[in-house]
């Protein structure tokens, strides 16, 4: 049997610690370590420290003790539980070892792209034996260095049928404990005071009940095998939001990168039209002209949305509109620094083409499997035919990056409906499985997806939710268009799931073209102007360039080039944004804030007719821990550092006085 009978872990308040690019203010975690004596198994390093005793039939996590105490007790928690169909319940207390716990030291890969591979560590493996169901558990307890959590990995193995298992219980702490979720949404952390807990998985649930507070993991059709994990956390005190990303950012599959991208989508791309190979070959050609050529600012990718495939075919490339497939246009990208994104739709797209899509799959032999929102990515003949086409756009075409639209249950969900959890697994199967074929490939996972930060442990960006372009509230209709975009992020995001990181969204990006709501939108410079500046703004990796390169002008172009290379020369502090203010919606001033030792940003914007005053307190709109100098001076970030060194303003508060949809970038500096 297996128990828990302590988890304690302790923190500092002195120095700094950079995972990433994200501040871990504190005592440095450091070395992991390692070791056994007297029948204990230790893990350890500055921050944690956990004992396990183990004998021929148990392991426990018993006291122990590091400098400046902090402790959580976990007494009486089984370190798993399943449920199986039948409503049977066992937990790790009724399994025996079947092997001696090894120590194991870890050897880090410096070309891994996951951040925490990169790092050395060490880990204690075991396994444990239910001969009654016939039932092999793997279990790893995972320290690296530098770490201020542990990860422990679980493989359920059958060793006869395949697994009848409803649930997979991980997580199953009294509600002494104080833990309770942080969000609305599946696949949220739970925290109690400076630390944090999860099952590392978008589609995990919880529930609080019978005096106990429990994260698991449900399971809709049988399975010979399957492998979950789960993160024990610590952060600084007044630091979990950071100190939670300080741990997203070295685990999830690939660390923020910004993906500055041109999408056909409002331009080339809409409803009634196909692409063509002229019309790609011109945008690449125009933004190549003006934004590479002419201001020396190279896009990451041109990724081409929905019309560039055949609909009488499941996702080839239209053969009539690109008679070469995408080697013309590849050829082109390549010549300014970019490469090829695609947009593809799981469930099979939108009207007419998902419609046409749909036939040519059931009439394949055998038919591809379909659901109520159209191809079910879980049935195993259109799975293994998405999978193999998605992989040879990476192979032979060279594509970098995915925009997976449509892959769940709907907009504004909170988790995957039984009807769709089969898919949701499939899904997080199939990015996997792309990234074996590439590591570093860039997955926008929208329609369906809702606010976990594990999706990160997949995919690069999900969908802020909402409408993909929409009026709200006051000004002229770019305005409006502003006030809708950043509103749903605070009502989608903010609100439902604080520990979300928000350069991790898609936002639907800058919108200047000629179909759809954007065709409606000012073409006013100010206007334009503030669009590019709030979005840039925002930090998100996903920036969408949704403009027809034609409508800009100078001045556009200009604006364009300067929030870029803003971005590009702060991109080592955009993983920290996080949100200020209030409720765009309601005419809140509002804005993004990102910080470091060294340096921080500040985002504002008036969303209102009337001018307005915000108080910049920066202990609270940086998040400052709480050892840090809360005095700084701030530049205004659209003034060329080479033309001015005047400031705006400086200080630990200040009254700062916004006009009517002004928006107001700031660089800040500490004062030394």
């Amino acid at each position: 049997m297996l128990k828990r009978l302590l988890f304690l872990i302790c923190i500092g308040l002195t120095s700094v610690t950079k995972a990433q690019d994200v501040f871990l203010s504190g005592v440095k975690p450091g070395k992991a370590l390692v070791f056994s004596t007297k029948g204990a198994l230790v893990l350890k390093n500055n921050c944690l420290s956990v004992k396990w005793l183990a004998g021929k039939s148990i392991i426990a996590i018993n006291e122990s003790a590091v400098q400046n105490k902090k402790q959580i007790n976990l007494k009486g928690s089984p370190l798993f539980g399943l449920e199986f169909k039948d409503g049977t319940v066992i937990n790790s207390a009724d399994f025996q070892l079947s092997t001696t716990p090894k120590i194991v030291q870890i050897k880090g890969e410096p070309e891994a792209v996951k951040f925490s591979e990169k790092e050395d560590g060490v880990k204690i493996l075991a396994e444990f034996l239910n001969v009654k169901y016939g039932i092999r558990v793997k279990w790893e307890a995972i320290l690296k260095d530098n770490s201020n959590y542990i990860r422990q990995v679980f493989g359920v193995f059958a060793l006869k049928d395949s697994l009848k298992i409803r649930k997979l219980n991980l997580i199953n702490f009294t509600a002494e404990t104080g833990i309770k979720p942080l969000g609305v949404v599946d696949g949220s952390p739970m925290v109690s005071d400076d630390f944090f807990f999860a099952c590392e998985s978008p589609i995990s649930k919880y529930n609080n009940q019978h005096g106990r507070i429990s994260s698991y993991i449900e399971r809709q059709e049988p399975t010979l095998n399957f492998e979950a994990s789960t993160v024990w956390g610590i952060v600084p005190k007044g630091q979990l939001r950071r100190g939670f990303l300080y741990y997203l950012e070295r685990e999830r599959a690939v660390p923020y990168r910004q993906m500055l991208h041109y999408n056909s989508w409002y331009d080339l791309s809409w409803a009634d039209r196909k692409l063509t190979e002229a019309g790609c070959l011109d945008r690449i050609q125009a933004f190549g002209d003006s934004l590479t050529a002419k201001r020396h600012i190279s896009l990451n990718a041109f990724l081409f949305d929905d019309g560039w495939d055949d609909n009488q075919t499941l996702w080839q490339i239209s053969q009539k509109n690109f008679p070469a497939g995408f080697d013309n246009i590849k050829a082109l990208a390549d010549k300014y620094g970019a490469s090829l994104g695609v947009w593809m739709s799981p469930w099979g797209g939108y009207e007419q083409a998902k419609e046409q899509r749909l036939q040519y799959g059931r009439s394949q032999n055998p038919p591809f499997e379909t659901n109520l929102h159209g191809f079910s990515l879980s049935g195993p003949v259109y799975s293994s035919r998405f999978k193999s086409t998605a992989a040879k756009f990476v192979t032979s075409d060279g594509i970098s990056m995915f925009k997976f639209d449509g892959v769940g249950a709907g907009d504004q969900s909170t988790g995957a409906t039984v009807e769709y959890q089969t898919d949701m697994e499939s899904l997080l199967d199939l990015v996997t499985g792309l990234r074996k074929v590439k590591r570093d490939l860039y997955f926008s996972l929208t329609i369906g997806t809702w606010p976990s930060p594990f999706w990160l442990k997949y995919g690069d960006v999900i969908w802020r939710n909402g409408w993909d372009t929409n009026t709200q509230g006051q000004g002229n209709g770019r305005q409006q268009w502003l006030n809708y975009r950043d509103g749903q992020a605070y009502k989608n995001i903010v609100m439902r799931a604080p520990l979300y990181p928000l350069s991790s969204l898609m936002y639907h990006g800058i919108c200047i073209a000629d179909n759809g709501a954007p065709a409606k939108f000012d073409m006013d410079d100010k206007d334009i102007s503030d669009e590019i500046w709030s979005f840039f703004g925002s930090g998100t990796s996903l920036q969408e360039l949704y403009i027809n390169p034609h409508k800009l002008n100078e001045a556009n172009w200009n604006c364009l080039a300067a929030a870029i290379k803003w971005s590009r020369e702060n991109a080592d502090i955009m993983p920290d944004v996080h949100w200020v203010g209030g409720d765009p919606s309601k005419g809140d001033v509002y804005g993004f804030a990102a910080w470091s030792p060294k340096k921080a940003v500040l985002t504002l914007r008036n969303p209102s007719n009337t001018a307005k005053t915000y108080l910049v307190n920066t202990r609270e709109v940086f998040e400052l821990p709480s050892n840090s100098n809360p005095d700084y001076i701030f530049y205004n970030a659209k003034v060329n550092s080479k033309e001015t060194k005047s400031y705006v303003f400086k200080g630990t508060v200040h009254d700062v006085k916004l006009e009517p949809f002004e928006v107001m970038v700031l660089n800040a500096i500490p004062v030394k």
